[in-house]
């Protein structure tokens, strides 16, 4: 569904230029739910940017179902994005006075949707997310699970064919973290959605598969330590490999 070939992106700085992605290439199918860790400033934000089509590369293509996303105009990719491409970012601005309901239902009513249908299909996402009890509540309320779980409820009232979540587990406890992984996990096995998400260690990842080390903008390939269960631990190729929770 999505295919990211040779893909590069650099920016201007007062030094010169910092190189964000290094001809990265990578392949995400349709109930696929692929990981991708780093540490601050690997590119990791760069190349979700890229893949909703909300920047160009420099060079390399992008395609989404067959199509050349790096080559449509602005204009069409909002369009394109609007339909089938979904985006749940780390840092959000938010009304905070804003009721739930209106924000996770503004993108559809922004694309023309009737309101009656929009509130269903919020309800739906809420529903989805566990989140039915912030159906009554403003955003300010919410804590930061339930931000996490409002937001992943926005994205999926547009019935996405592609969800591209950035560190969407970086301010959780680690349940909430396992609740949001979970909620990921199951909307590409059971909706066929196809998921991107972010993070800065790989134990936020054990759900993802494969799961992606980026650094210095390019995607290294990390080593790995099998456990009983099947889940996959990666190595950081610059540390002494960490040892599984199962084996703890």
């Amino acid at each position: 569904m999505l295919r990211l070939e040779a893909v590069s992106k650099r920016y201007e700085t007062p030094d010169g230029y910092r190189i964000a992605l290094d001809a990265v290439t990578l392949a995400l199918d349709p109930g696929q739910m692929m990981g991708l860790f780093g540490p601050s400033g690997a590119g990791k934000s760069t190349l979700l940017r890229i893949a909703a089509g909300l920047c160009s590369p420099d060079s390399g293509t992008v395609v989404y179902d067959g199509e050349r996303l790096d080559q449509m105009s602005a204009a069409a990719r909002t369009r394109f994005r609007r339909r089938e491409i979904a985006c749940v970012w780390a840092t959000q601005h938010w009304q905070e006075r804003l009721g739930v309901l209106d924000h996770v239902a503004l993108p559809l009513l922004v694309d023309g949707c009737g309101r009656r249908i929009a509130e269903r299909r919020v309800r739906e996402a809420l529903h989805r997310c566990n989140a039915e009890q912030c159906a009554g509540m403003e955003l300010r309320d919410l804590s930061d699970g339930e931000r996490q779980r409002v937001a992943l409820a926005r994205a999926l009232s547009t019935e996405p064919r592609l969800l591209l979540a950035d560190g969407p587990t970086s301010s959780l406890s680690i349940a909430e973290r396992e609740e949001i992984m979970m909620l990921l996990s199951a909307l590409a096995r059971e909706a066929r959605v196809a998921v991107l998400v972010t993070a800065a260690d790989a134990q936020a990842l054990l759900r993802a598969d494969p799961v992606l080390y980026l650094r210095e903008g390019k995607v290294v390939g990390p080593g790995r330590d099998e456990t009983d269960d099947g889940g996959r631990v990666y190595h950081f190729p610059t540390t002494p490999p960490r040892r599984a929770a199962t084996d703890a």
